[in-house]
């Protein structure tokens, strides 16, 4: 399976996710996804997704100054970035049934 194309199709729920659990900077939303499970995401996919979702109006940003490094933009979920989260945890699950359903009903076919 190409997993790069998997991935392409979850990683805006899959951030969304991460920044509900709190607002969060890019390098550390980078960080937990990859934490999670995610390690084949690259930098430019997740910087990429934060601005698409930014754009879309999912997210929201600010700036913070941090006594020990740089100033940081930190990402929070919007209202429509709730739904819209919603709505891809509902899709998902739908899928992942509808595929593991397929798969399993393959175990006994005989190649």
């Amino acid at each position: 399976m190409d997993t790069p194309q998997l991935l392409k199709g979850v990683l805006p729920a899959a951030t969304l996710s991460v920044v509900a659990a709190g607002d969060a900077y890019g390098y550390r939303i980078l960080h937990d996804l990859r934490a999670n499970g995610l390690d084949g995401v690259g930098d430019a996919s997740v910087y990429g997704t934060l601005q698409r979702l930014y754009d879309g109006g999912l997210l929201s940003a600010y700036l913070s100054t941090s006594d020990t490094g740089p100033t940081r933009k930190y990402y929070s979920i919007t209202d429509a970035g709730r739904a819209a989260l919603k709505d891809g945890r509902e899709r998902w699950r739908t899928f992942q049934a509808v595929v593991t359903r397929l798969l399993d009903a393959s175990d006994g076919v005989s190649q």
